[in-house]
This record gives C-alpha cells, sequence and structure tokens, in this order.
C-alpha cells in the first residue's frame, strides 16, 4: 500500500509541475491578449543555429551543449511616432528544431504583419500571441490524466500482481520482478523506436554539408545515485562535430551523427573515434527530414544499439528468475 502511495504521489507531483506552467502561460497568453494592434514589417527571417545546454538521463550537466536551430525573425513597427525592432516573434516557445520551415514560410523577409504591442511598454511586441489551437486545454487534461492514469494502473496492477503472485515459485519477489519487468521492456521500446527512426533517416533526402567544427568537449557530470541524492562532480569528455548544410536556401547547422545517446567518457582517447573521422572543412552527405530540415544525421544507424539490445534482456532474464519462471 505504501508503494501504492508513492507511486501516486509522484504522479501528483509532475501533475502539479504541469499544472504550474499551463497556469503561467495561460497569464501570459492573457496578458498579451490585451495588447494593441499596430503596421509592422519582417525585415529578416532566417534560420539561427545556436547552442543550449544538454541534459543527461539520471544525472546533472555543466558545460555540455548541442547545437539546434531555430527561427529567427525580427520586424518593425512603430507607435507614437517611434521605430521599434523586436524578434520575440511569438509568445509561443520554441526549443529548437521544431516547425522551422514552417514558421520561415510564414514570417518571410518583407511580409506587411500586425504587430501586438504593450501599451505600457511599446518595446514589448509579438506577431503571434496566442497558443495553438487546444494547447492549454491539452495541457490541463494531461495534468489530469497523469494523477488519474497513475491511480487506475497502481490499483489494477496492484490487484493482477495479487491475483498471480500464488501461483508463482517465488512470489515473495514479485514486486521486484515487476520492477525489472517494467525497466527491460521499457528499454526495449527505446531499442525500436531508435532502430525505427535510423531506417526512416535511410529514405531521408539528401544533401552536401560541410564540417564546420570537430574535437572533444569536456564537461562536468554528477550521477544521482538511490535515495535522490548526487555523487560529486566529476569531469568526462564526449566526441563533438558540428556540421552545417543548406535546404531551400536556408542554412542549417546540426552536430548529430548517429542516433542513440552520445558516448561519454572519463578518458579523452575513448571517444576521440568519431571527431578524427570527421575533419574540420570534410564535405559530407547529410540525410534532413523532409518534413522537418531541422533534424538532420550523418550516419543512419544507432549507436550502442547493442547495449540497449543486452541490456534489456538481462532485466527481463532477471525478473523472470526473480519470481522462479526460469
Amino acid at each position: 500500500m505504501e508503494l501504492k502511495l508513492i507511486l501516486i504521489g509522484f504522479a501528483c507531483v509532475v501533475a502539479g509541475m504541469f499544472a504550474l506552467v499551463t497556469f503561467l502561460k495561460w497569464k501570459e497568453v492573457r496578458a498579451v491578449s490585451r495588447w494593441l494592434p499596430a503596421a509592422g514589417k519582417i525585415v529578416s527571417s532566417r534560420v539561427e543555429a545556436r547552442e543550449v545546454t544538454s541534459s543527461g538521463a539520471g544525472s546533472e550537466r555543466r558545460g555540455s551543449t548541442e547545437t539546434r536551430n531555430f527561427p529567427a525573425i525580427t520586424f518593425e513597427y512603430k507607435v507614437g511616432g517611434k521605430t521599434f525592432r523586436s524578434s520575440r516573434y511569438s509568445v509561443q516557445e520554441n526549443l529548437g528544431n521544431f516547425a522551422v520551415a514552417e514558421t520561415l514560410a510564414r514570417f518571410p523577409k518583407g511580409a506587411d504583419v500586425t504587430v501586438f504591442y504593450d501599451p505600457f511598454d511599446p518595446a514589448k511586441a509579438v506577431i503571434e500571441r496566442t497558443m495553438p489551437d487546444g494547447a492549454l486545454k491539452f495541457m490541463v487534461q494531461l495534468s489530469a490524466g497523469l494523477v488519474i492514469g497513475a491511480v487506475v494502473l497502481v490499483f489494477s496492477v496492484g490487484g493482477l500482481l495479487e491475483a498471480i503472485g500464488p501461483h508463482l515459485p517465488k512470489p515473495q519477489n514479485l514486486g521486484a520482478g515487476v520492477l525489472l519487468l517494467v525497466m527491460g521492456l521499457f528499454i526495449l521500446r527505446i531499442g525500436f523506436a531508435q532502430k525505427s527512426l535510423a531506417e526512416r533517416a535511410a529514405r531521408w533526402p539528401v544533401t552536401t554539408g560541410r564540417i564546420d567544427a570537430s574535437g572533444l568537449q569536456n564537461f562536468q557530470i554528477r550521477d544521482r545515485f538511490e535515495g535522490g541524492g548526487y555523487r560529486p562532480w566529476r569531469t568526462v569528455f564526449k566526441s563533438r562535430v558540428v556540421y552545417s548544410y543548406s535546404v531551400v536556401g536556408q542554412h542549417y547547422a546540426a552536430d548529430r551523427v548517429a542516433f542513440g545517446s552520445n558516448l561519454t567518457a572519463s578518458l579523452p582517447s575513448l571517444v576521440s573515434g568519431q571527431s578524427e573521422r570527421y575533419l574540420r572543412g570534410d564535405k559530407v552527405e547529410v540525410h534532413y527530414d523532409p518534413a522537418n530540415p531541422a533534424a538532420a544525421v550523418l550516419e543512419c544507424r544507432v549507436r550502442g544499439l547493442w547495449v540497449l539490445w543486452i541490456s534489456a534482456s538481462a532485466f527481463l532474464a532477471g525478473a523472470a528468475l526473480l519470481v522462479g519462471v526460469v
């Protein structure tokens, strides 16, 4: 029963975080809805590559970055005879590599647009002042669904375990066995998803690109251990290859060489192979997603896929051994 309450409590915390984000965004959209309109013009519309902080599962990182593409749109407008220029075109959040080409197509250079500005601070303005249809409603439903889903899952799975427990050779290990089973199936799902993505990428269009930077990036990482705490910071290295390419007149940049996680190591020599294969100035074939040209890859394969298969097999076998099935 205690485990059930912990799982439900965790779902409530996550749902609460979603609800808070939704409320803050709703307040922002509501405030912007009262801004005044003015005639404006797009003076620049292009792709902008930015370095953003990357994260890792089960750990914290400092100094680890990745390259993502963003729509960079600048517009001008006049208020009270004074000309203003702004680059914040929307209240919507763009985390990079998302709807870049579509956004640039909606706001091409030279287009006339309606700008909405803050009457108390005319330097603040946007072109889009609404969220996508149903976005806020979806966030509310997601928050409620997390809690309801957790309650239903915990009690339905709990009832199922209580029913099958007596029929297993080692029912006392059923809880730990289920945990290993879930972890194994989760890793298996990740492996198949990555494999499918790599197979689709092999059918993507190809364009010629150029290696802009190649080398090792060092950053700090600390792993989370059981109980919620963190181990001390340590320095690790990863291979970093940045390349540029063009699609329909727009210039993009990316740093994904292959699918899967980027390997890190405490010794630079263990992860230097990739950067040694791609030297600065080299021409390369870039596979890009025709539906989202900001997403690209050099090699249509999954790095370390065998590790996922072995890990999934180990968890599933461990689950079977714990409950005495094998």
